[in-house]
């Protein structure tokens, strides 16, 4: 007896065992067919669903693809590579926390007065010492002292809550990438093999100089390139971010001299008038990389009022051999780096009057010197903030400095590229790079 395949739901347990067991004689071909099929969909999906589980874990970054940043100006000599190629004792993550990078790790003494670095197994401690010798400005008066190959120790005279934060600038020649060949107008990088953190995905990077800014945004508009600074015309789906840079220019007025003790003289000076005992000013200008409009008027201004402006330009490596130190001018507009976090005691604390401090004005004031010292040794962000309103109110007061805005620039690159991100502060330029590790081009199944 044939059963049709329709009516299996109504046929008894008994009867459907028999179906099972006679299926060749109790269904016709078309039924036999269709049971067939269905089972070999079953079979051939069911097992594809069970590779892909087991394989198919997310989609990651996969290695490959050039990086070619546009730079205007030919000659790219001066060209900073940042973190391309260069690392230092720790890393500031995009949300601000300090991370490891050559230093494993580190720990900071109950009165914060000393600081110890455990270095990555990769470099000596020895090593790391000579390179920070020979660069003292960088260390910010605290010489390294070697425990062992592996542990490098700094001791401070007093607390410095962003000492950590400012060993973040790179300066040992152990980067990611590595200079695979250099000409005149274009730099090519290949990763570094022997790099300590996370290996970059782009394997190829390279830096090329175009004639000037018209041939730098003609080449971005003719995809010729992957990223460049300021440009004014974005090419289309472009993307881009700004970086807000820990340097500022100040104009200091040097109040260790005799005819500028006068908190009324200064003021007169800072406002573009001229007080009735002031004929000429000495402004030395030093490393001005661009100035400000707002500086440019003040100038404007009191040559108008009579003075006769002396103006110097010179360049910074100068100035520190010679004018700086001596404090020989009577204004002073210079680019300072104030740090990202922006320590007031740098340019404010009286211990940093002439020699190689970074008082500029010759500030001597008491208060001003406490609130320095207090803002060093707290940890609370508030009271931090609440400290340096203070001592921006002092030095406002004492007529001794206009500050400019920070430095900033936009950084715009190719659709293309993924994981794009860049420090939103940064000590300088070259910031733009410390997260180029995590940039790629393609994507991957994770298995």
């Amino acid at each position: 007896m044939e059963i049709p395949l329709r009516g299996i739901s109504r046929v008894k347990p008994t009867s459907l065992i028999y179906i099972l067991k006679n299926w060749k004689n109790c269904l016709n071909f078309l039924e036999k067919a269709v049971i067939i099929l269905l089972a070999l969909f079953v079979v051939l999906t069911s097992w594809r669903w069970v590779l892909a589980a087991g394989e198919f874990k997310g989609i990651v970054p996969r290695r490959g693809g050039s990086f070619i940043e546009g730079v205007a100006g030919l000659n790219v000599d001066g060209f900073d590579p940042g973190r391309l190629t260069k690392s230092a004792l720790v890393k500031i993550d995009p949300s601000g926390q300090v991370m490891a990078d050559v230093a494993q790790s580190w720990e900071v003494s109950a009165d914060k007065l000393t600081y110890k670095f455990v270095i990555n197994p990769k470099y000596s401690a020895y090593e790391l010492a000579d390179i920070l010798s020979k660069n003292p400005t960088y260390l910010g008066g605290a010489m390294p002292e070697v425990l062992d190959n592996s542990i490098l120790a700094f001791k401070l005279d007093e607390p410095d809550n962003d000492f950590l934060q400012n060993f973040s600038k790179p300066i040992f020649p152990y980067g990611p990438y590595k200079i695979d060949k250099k000409t005149k107008n274009e730099i090519r990088l290949k990763p570094n093999k022997d790099y300590h953190l996370q290996s970059p995905y782009i394997e190829k990077f390279v830096i090329r100089g175009y004639q000037d800014q018209t041939a730098l945004e003609k080449a971005a508009k003719k995809n010729k390139i992957t990223a460049a600074i300021g440009l004014e015309s974005l090419p289309k789906d472009w993307q881009q971010a700004k970086t807000i840079l820990s340097k500022k220019h100040i104009l200091f007025v040097n109040s260790s001299k005799s005819y500028l003790k006068k908190t009324a003289i200064r003021e007169k000076i800072l406002n573009g008038e001229k007080p009735e005992t002031i004929q000429t000013l000495d402004l030395l200008e030093v490393n001005g990389n661009g100035q400000d409009q707002e500086y440019e008027a003040l100038k404007e201004k009191l040559k108008a009022s009579g003075i006769d402006l002396k103006v110097r330009q010179i360049g910074l490596k100068d100035a520190l051999l010679q004018e700086l130190p001596k404090r020989n001018y009577d204004l002073l507009y210079i680019l300072v780096d104030v740090g990202v976090a922006s320590d007031p005691r740098q340019l404010w604390s009286s211990t940093q009057r002439s020699g190689e401090g970074q008082n500029f004005a010759e500030l001597a004031n008491a208060d001003i010197d406490d609130l320095t010292y207090e803002y060093a040794k707290t940890d609370d962000p508030t009271k931090k903030a609440t400290i340096a309103e203070k001592i921006n109110e002092l030095i406002a007061r004492e007529k001794v400095a206009v500050e400019y805005k920070n430095l900033e620039f936009n950084y715009a690159v190719s659709p293309k590229l993924k994981g794009f991100t860049i420090p939103q502060a940064s000590y300088c330029e070259s910031g733009r790079f410390d997260f180029a590790s995590s940039w790629y081009f393609y994507e991957k199944k994770q298995r």
